[in-house]
């Protein structure tokens, strides 16, 4: 169809061709790119809820995950089937502003300007509210106030009306000491590891298992179809750089978001531990206090506390003289934290008792808080500007490079003639593709279903944007020859050789043990470090069915199954089992009871929300917006 757009791309037909094109762009599929839409995504209980509001709402929670966990990418999106999050969350506001409105709950003018008010972002110098500041702030975010004390309002509804269903909450002393103590039990095992790699020089492979194994497991070395393509990406993050913002709207931001360029007060610092449980017997408690007392009066006559931390230091930090780099407040459990802070660079501590045991503290830096100057942070608000300006620039870029597709030619052409960055990748099949793109099964397969050299005629939908690509390579599905895999393959029956022979051992042993044949003290038992219900035992990994059996038997008792562990194949007994005192729950007994007051008042609300879901009448107009 672009061909022949191209070779007539002067004539009034071509011209009036391409208008239509971009007129069903507009109205109907992926390609709507203009805010003046009205497309509607989904009904709810007869109220139509915009496709316009759910891409905003997306995008803005996309770039706010982005800024507190910069590691992501569009994949972990895609991963956390994001679309369909923001969806269900819209659709449960939208329930809730129906259900205020039939409670007869609302918020009034008064309510609401006394909470705009009281923003920190819209108060002077003397902390009175600034009309003109308020406009300026409201400006530099591209908001009216209008749009804002819309949004705004509706917040303030959706906090009224959860506190109004979970307004029963309460928490029992009882049931939360009982959670508790379930939660911070422990246990500890004797156990024998039998680890699959020290059987691997035992076993020995017949040149006929290797060529037997990539016959009958041929599929498994099925190499799939791959291609290579080059494309332009219409996202936020490329058009951004063609954004201009001016001085002022800097200025502007800035100064509307003071907590946002805040550096806490930071501390350097290093320590040695002597690890002691608190529930510890007096004597080992006091044989580390005795310790920890030692080391200090050697600190005091002059040794070094990098040299003593390497030597005596239960902590992993011990290998780095026990630094433990630089932490802000509320990192570290209060009793270090407290003494920390109080020190003055290059002072140590009086010994510190903490859950973990025994604490001497060594200041090395410390930093005050302080907001970032304007010229240290004008570079990432210029970005940030441009990149909101750029997501309403999507929909014009998109049209302009569809016109250059349909009347003069190619996705170079359209890269170089709107300052874009025409990128290329390698050979990628549908289950591994391109890092970093975030392709939809769906997008990926009009890729694959392009002819070699052909170009997209329609924009391939993104994340946070869209994209055209040509298809420049092509490779067809093979199965890979035996020379190439024949030492995975080795590798493969090795493996599994071995941890046959390691799991028939173990049960081998576990028979002797059930029949009396063999003692614990004929097996060099080991004895783990103390761990939870959750199922992480150190030096064995996650293992919950090995934590339940534990958790679940006698004290001294054998666990009736070898367990697979990341380790190896595991025979255990009963070692020890605890539950954590009444000192340790008052301590942090009105933590725990705020936490069991506040699940319950999420339970309440969430078993609401879903009431009205249930009784809902929710009707998807548009299901392939939520696809990737």
């Amino acid at each position: 169809m672009l061909d022949v757009m191209r070779r007539n791309a002067q004539s009034w037909m071509v011209k009036v061709l391409f208008a239509a094109i971009v007129v069903v762009f507009v109205f109907w599929g992926i390609g709507s790119f203009t805010d003046d839409r009205s497309d509607t995504l989904a009904v709810v209980n007869d109220q139509p809820l915009k496709l316009q509001d759910f891409v905003r709402t997306y995008e803005s929670t996309a770039q706010a995950i982005r800024e507190q966990n910069p590691e992501i990418d569009r994949d972990d999106l895609r991963a956390m089937q994001l679309r369909q999050q923001v969806f269900s969350q819209l659709i449960n506001t939208t329930l809730l502003v129906q259900k205020a409105e039939e409670l007869g709950l609302s918020v009034s003018r008064e309510e609401l300007q006394q909470a705009i008010t009281s923003l920190p972002a819209f108060r002077d110098e003397d902390n009175i509210f600034d009309p003109q500041r308020y406009e300026m702030v409201l400006r530099s975010h591209q908001l009216t106030p209008a749009r804002f004390e819309h949004d705004y309002r509706h917040n303030l509804l959706m906090d009224k009306i959860e506190k109004y269903v979970a307004m029963p909450a309460r928490a029992s002393k009882q049931e939360v000491r009982e959670f508790f103590n379930y939660a911070r039990s422990t246990a500890k095992i004797d156990y024998l590891l039998i680890e699959p790699q020290t059987f691997v020089e035992q076993v020995e492979l017949q040149e006929n298992m290797i060529s037997e194994y990539y016959t009958e497991n041929m599929d498994q070395f099925m190499q799939p179809e791959k291609i290579s393509i080059a494309y332009i990406k219409l996202t936020p993050d490329a058009l951004a750089r063609t954004i201009e913002v001016s001085e002022e709207e800097i200025e502007a931001y800035y100064l509307s978001q003071p907590g946002q360029f805040t550096e806490p007060e930071r501390l350097s610092a290093r320590h040695i531990l002597i690890a002691v449980d608190l529930n510890a017997s007096p004597e080992e408690q006091q044989q580390a206090g005795e310790k920890i007392e030692q080391l200090q009066n050697r600190l005091k006559q002059g040794e070094d506390f990098a040299d003593l931390a390497r030597e005596y230091s239960d902590c992993p930090s011990a290998d780095q003289g026990g630094d433990l780099g630089s932490f802000i407040r509320n990192q570290m459990v209060p009793a270090f934290e407290e003494a920390a802070f109080g020190l003055e660079p290059g002072q140590i501590s009086e010994p510190v008792q903490t859950r973990f045991g025994w604490h001497l503290i060594k200041a090395e830096d410390y930093q005050d808080a302080r907001t970032k100057d304007l010229d240290e942070v004008e570079d990432e608000i210029r970005n940030l500007i441009a990149r909101d300006r750029a997501i309403d620039a999507l929909g014009d870029y998109a049209d302009d490079v569809l016109e250059i597709l349909v009347t003069r030619g190619t996705l170079e052409e359209a890269a170089d003639s709107l300052g874009l960055e025409l990128r290329r990748t390698e050979l990628f099949s549908m289950d591994q593709p391109p890092a970093g793109l975030g392709l939809s099964r769906q997008a990926l397969q009009r890729l694959f279903d392009l002819d070699e050299g052909q170009t997209t005629e329609m924009p391939v939908m993104l994340d946070d944007g869209y994209f055209y690509a040509q298809k420049t390579d092509f490779r067809e599905a093979r199965v890979a020859p035996l020379e190439e895999v024949e030492q995975e393959i080795r590798s493969r029956l090795k493996r599994s050789e071995a941890e046959q022979l390691a799991r028939k051992t173990a049960e081998e042993k576990m028979t002797e043990i059930t029949e009396g044949s063999l003692s614990p003290e004929d097996l060099n038992l080991r004895t783990s470090e103390p761990f939870t219900r959750q199922g992480f035992i150190p030096e064995l990994g996650m293992s919950r069915e090995l934590a339940s059996q534990a958790f679940a038997a006698e004290k001294n008792s054998w666990l009736p199954d070898v367990h697979l562990t990341d380790a190896g194949y595991v025979l255990a007994r009963v070692a020890d089992q605890a539950i954590p005192g009444e000192d340790e729950f008052q301590r942090e007994k009105d933590q725990w009871m705020e936490s069991h007051a506040e699940a319950q008042r999420q339970l309440i609300f969430s078993s609401f929300v879903s009431m009205l879901r249930n009784e809902a009448q929710i009707k998807l107009l548009r299901p392939e917006v939520l696809e990737y």
